[in-house]
């Protein structure tokens, strides 16, 4: 039965991005792999550091350096690259040339995530064993320094496929206390689906962080099982309200329940009757 994944056909105008293959797939077979394709004139940055290549799989003529933007002029051939799959584009920017797609992200910010006056760069990209990666980049540090945190996907075990699709946006400190990256990964499917919510702390102006998951909620579309959530952030009193919706048989009315999370050291943690549940 398939459906249309309500978390994120509820996400603000973010772009999906994809990365899968089905469980029983050879992989090694690269015709096996879904991933996002990004057509010319589509505006990316690196997820990392990356090569820039005279020709797929060529010589090297420059490096991006994290975060850069660049456009796409081209799609090239798919490719395996250090057991990662998708395809070459030839880019313009500062520099030009061709870059592997897996390289690329479409979900790239600056902002102050730690609140130390200071903007860091972040991005969100699929990693090569299905996981997403978060990283944080601290850009005034000498030698340069970056904190990431892998997110597990959640979906693809319903339909035997590893990886699923994903979304990223930024939830701004007047919204929930703090700066959080937010990423929603699940299937277009009858399946479980998760959202994660990343926060980042430094212990001082231009000294590395760490990157820290603070809040994760899953839920599943199977009916007549059903388990949906709602999330209220209040920034002001740096908490979370969480509407739990979980319907189990058709004809009954769903159960309700209401969670409570109160912010503490980059992390949600629930409270009840007034005590915090660690």
């Amino acid at each position: 039965m398939l459906i249309s994944l309500l978390p994120l056909a509820l996400a603000a105008p973010a772009p999906n991005f994809s990365y899968s293959r089905p469980e029983s797939a050879d992989a090694t077979d690269v015709q096996a792999y879904t991933f996002a394709h990004w057509p010319a004139k589509t505006t990316l940055y690196a997820a990392t550091g990356s090569d820039v290549l005279d020709a797929p799989g060529g010589a090297r003529v420059g490096v991006l350096g994290f975060g850069e933007q660049v456009r796409v002029e081209e799609a090239g051939a798919v490719a395996m690259v250090a057991d990662r799959v998708d395809q070459w584009y030839r880019v313009s920017g500062e520099h030009e040339g061709w870059v592997f797609g897996g390289d690329l992200t479409p979900s790239r910010w600056e902002v102050d995530m730690d609140l130390d006056g200071e903007k860091e760069l972040v991005t969100v990209a699929w990693m090569a064993d299905f996981s997403v990666r978060v990283r944080i980049l601290e850009p005034n540090l000498r030698a340069g320094g970056t904190m990431q945190i892998d997110l597990e996907p959640a979906g693809g075990g319903y339909i035997s496929q590893v990886g699923a699709t994903a979304t990223a946006d930024l939830v701004p400190a007047s919204k929930s206390g703090i700066p959080l990256v937010h990423v929603r990964v699940g299937v277009e499917a009858c399946a479980d689906y998760r959202e994660d919510w990343v926060s980042y702390q430094a212990p001082a102006p231009v000294k590395i962080g760490s990157a820290r998951l603070a809040l994760s909620l899953g839920g599943l579309v199977d009916p007549p099982n059903d388990s949906q959530f709602e999330v209220t952030f209040s920034g002001k009193r740096k908490t979370a309200y969480v509407t739990r919706t979980t319907a189990q048989e058709e004809g009954k009315d769903p159960e309700v329940e209401n969670e409570r999370y109160v912010l503490r050291d980059g992390v949600f943690l629930q409270e009840s009757n007034g005590a915090v549940i660690r």
